[in-house]
């Protein structure tokens, strides 16, 4: 059976709008890092509700069409949100393979978007910390991108666990969501480094869920994207503030200048 996912994302239903827009944009500045051999990413963010599966499948459509055979991986496997909402979540998948081994490609599910496929979460047995922690996930996700795919992968969010991190060590780069309602200041600023701690490329961050009434973002979406390792004040109005909710450049989350 074909998963159809085009009535589910944004960049298919309404490709003209502003959101589909950004993700492309965002798509074109995670390019640039394509070119140094980025072949998979995975989505964080720190708390759940921000948006985060949803901006991860989005960004995987989007890079499907550039014509990238490219594969969207649930991994989190304590609240597999993609999984549940295409209906997966009770189908085999990556967690079969970490319990059981063999080859990852025979779990994905093909797509009605030409070039993206799907790996559902699986039937979780035991811990998820456990199980992500073994030596089959590297593997796992290695073979999917030694296949001339670039792989896209949703996570558990930083703050309920430590399954991200884990995760983070098996691609090239992340990303990281967040969501002006949910700003906490200190709290992300600390899980970013936690991610930069466990030597995990940490790309940029995107701003999700720009009131559309206040901004000039139709469908409840704004998405903004800094690439590279500029110098600046953080995030918004500063490190350990709330950001300006009008506001959606994002700056790359580095050191403060000089």
């Amino acid at each position: 059976m074909t998963l159809n996912l085009s009535d589910y994302l944004i960049v298919l239903s309404s490709p003209r709008s502003i959101a589909s827009e950004s993700f492309r944009s965002l798509r074109t500045n995670i390019q640039a890092a394509m070119g140094d051999g980025l072949k998979s990413i995975a989505v964080v963010s720190s708390w759940g509700g921000e948006g985060k599966s949803m901006v991860c499948a989005n960004l995987a459509a989007a890079f499907a069409q550039l014509f990238f055979e490219v594969v969207l991986v649930d991994c989190d496997l304590r609240r597999p949100t993609l999984s549940r909402l295409f209906g997966y979540d009770k189908h085999r998948g990556l967690a079969e393979n970490l319990y059981e081994g063999g080859s990852v490609e025979d779990l994905i599910v093909q797509t009605d978007v030409r070039n993206l496929s799907f790996l559902p979460s699986g039937k979780v047995q035991g811990n998820p910390a456990d199980i992500l922690a073994g030596n089959r996930l590297g593997a796992a996700l290695s073979e999917l991108a030694s296949k001339d795919k670039f792989v896209v992968v949703d996570t558990s969010p930083l703050s309920a666990c430590s399954d991200a991190l884990m995760i983070g060590t098996h691609v090239g780069g992340a990303v990281m969501v967040v969501n002006p309602e949910r700003w906490r200041g200190d709290v992300e600023i600390r899980l970013k480094a936690s991610l930069v701690n466990h030597n995990i490329n940490v790309l940029g961050v995107i701003l999700n869920g720009v009131d559309a009434n206040e901004g000039s973002y139709g469908y409840g979406y704004g998405y903004g994207y800094g690439y590279g390792y500029g110098y600046g004040q953080g995030y918004g109005q500063g490190y350990g503030q709330k950001p300006a909710k009008k506001s959606w450049s994002i700056f790359p989350w580095s050191k403060k200048s000089k």
